[in-house]
């Protein structure tokens, strides 16, 4: 459920969201929609701030496989007391033109609450079906209270064939409320007229989530995407708008074996669709199942990226789906009570299925640690592990951060029980000062935390996590600013 609790001074809120599946897979979960928010003085509430988000959203320059599947890239390194593994993917890349065929079932949701988005929602479709290629299959649905075929699946063999699917699409009304379940019910069941192994067989939803209508909950939704993954039919799910119900639509693109997207503004909505429509719908490898082993000596302290569970000194990791060109990360922190023989702290075994469901391997890959200490100026000494610390400490920070303004929204609430003035109400206000004060301070150590770690990897990182705390630090500044002047009066 969505809050959003605005302060006496009407200038800060804590926005409540549900938690966005991460990586490659989610990406905009993390950063993207934090700057969006923050942009508009809203901080994230602190259980809904998920660390994989921030990690695995960057790509670390992970280069494309040579020959293969996908690229295995992993990393190591050591700060202080703390030591980290890195493990990333990175799919292949194939062009467009060369992709198998596809069959694909648009559902756009028409509910009333899209009504300020349908103008993006119908952009998205007129830019995706420019670029389906002669040969594609094509179907479209609607959805509100209910759902409907306006399209079953064609076969695309000219331009006229793309017209009637933009002047459909320019007929939508958005009116009423949603059931998503019957809208991926209808679109899985257009879509599995026309399946086929040799097609990418793909649902692709664009919605805000807001499930409010018919007799399913969640589950039953989850159920659905999970039902239809196993039959070969995937989903990716496009987000848009401020209240984006995120955590439903994330979690159904998991199950489901596809990809989540949300969509901040017009212009990167255009980015996506235009040039990397691949990445949310051709899979490079499916069913990725990884196994992390850990030497002797090497002690799991936290993990994040994907489902994964841990077995004595031995984490496993799913993937359901890796996308042409995209990429995935997962991310440990480690105890190092021993130095292990070689200085290998695991070893990473990876399974998955090709295109084809051929069931192969890749590694294994040993993990080592070149150095037990920082670099010379007490840096990890691997860029990217650098980098990936870098935005655990900001998530970390977010949280606390958040935190201490879910505490300050409590003081403020307490204000209306006393008179103004009063001493009970001025000293209510000074705490709330100091609180907002500790805020300002946690910005301003994150943002130099996050600039010498930019630096020292060149530059131009982490550009919209300092965004997000640049906002935050203006936000806060303007909130503290007003209770001063009051305190003063």
């Amino acid at each position: 459920m969505k809050t959003r609790i605005l302060l006496t001074m009407m200038v800060l809120a804590v926005f409540s969201i549900s938690g966005l599946f991460a990586g490659g897979a989610s990406e905009g979960a993390g950063s993207n929609r934090g700057t969006y928010l923050s942009r508009g003085g809203y901080v994230i509430m602190p259980d809904d701030i998920k660390i994989e988000h921030y990690i695995a959203q960057n790509d670390f320059d992970y280069p494309l496989p040579d020959t293969g599947d996908f690229n295995v890239i992993t990393g190591a390194g050591m700060e202080e007391d703390n030591a980290y593994i890195l493990m990333g993917l990175k799919g292949r890349k194939t062009a467009f033109a060369d992709l198998p065929p596809l069959n694909i079932t648009f559902c756009i949701d028409r509910s009333g609450s899209m009504s300020q988005i349908m103008l993006w929602v119908k952009d998205c479709f007129y830019i995706f079906i420019d670029q389906v290629r002669e040969g594609d299959i094509i179907s479209l649905v609607d959805m509100n209270t209910q759902a409907q075929t306006l399209i079953p699946p064609t076969q695309i063999r000219s331009q006229a064939d793309r017209t009637i699917f933009k002047r459909q699409v320019d007929a939508i009304v958005a009116n009423g409320g949603t059931d998503v379940y019957a809208g991926m019910r209808q679109s899985y069941q257009e879509n599995e007229k026309n399946f086929s192994l040799d097609y990418v067989n793909r649902v692709v939803i664009l919605t805000d989530g807001m499930h409010n209508y018919g007799g399913q909950i969640s589950q039953d939704i989850l159920d659905l995407a999970a039902e239809y993954n196993k039959k070969g039919i995937s989903i990716s799910t496009v987000l848009l708008g401020l209240n984006t119900a995120t955590g439903l639509m994330a979690d159904v693109a998991v199950e489901g074996g596809g990809s989540s997207r949300f969509i901040s503004d017009h212009d990167e909505m255009v980015r996506i669709f235009e040039t990397e429509l691949d990445r949310m719908l051709v899979p490079a490898a499916r069913d990725i199942n990884m196994r992390l082993v850990l030497s002797e000596g090497v002690v799991l302290e936290n993990t994040w990226g994907y489902k994964n569970r841990v077995d004595g000194n031995t984490v496993h990791y799913h993937l359901p789906t890796l996308h042409n060109g995209d990429y995935e990360t997962m991310f440990a922190e480690i105890a190092v009570n021993k130095i292990p023989q070689n200085a290998i702290l695991g070893t990473l075994y990876v399974d998955y299925k090709d295109l084809n469901l051929n069931q192969k391997t890749a590694g294994p890959y040993e993990i080592t640690l070149e150095s037990f200490t920082p670099n010379r100026d007490g840096e990890i000494a691997d860029g990217r592990v650098r980098e990936a610390e870098g935005f655990l400490s900001l998530a970390r920070g977010l949280i606390d951060i958040a935190g201490k303004t879910v505490e300050i929204n409590s003081l403020e609430r307490d204000l209306y029980q006393y008179d103004d003035p009063s001493p009970q109400r001025d000293d209510l206000v000074r705490q709330i000062l100091l609180e907002l004060n500790q805020n300002l301070t946690s910005t301003k150590r994150l943002t130099a935390y996050l600039n010498g770690i930019s630096d020292s990897l060149g530059g131009n990182k982490y550009e919209k996590e300092l965004e997000i705390l640049q906002n935050y630090s203006r936000t806060f500044t303007d909130v503290y600013n007003r209770y001063a002047n009051t305190e003063e009066q």
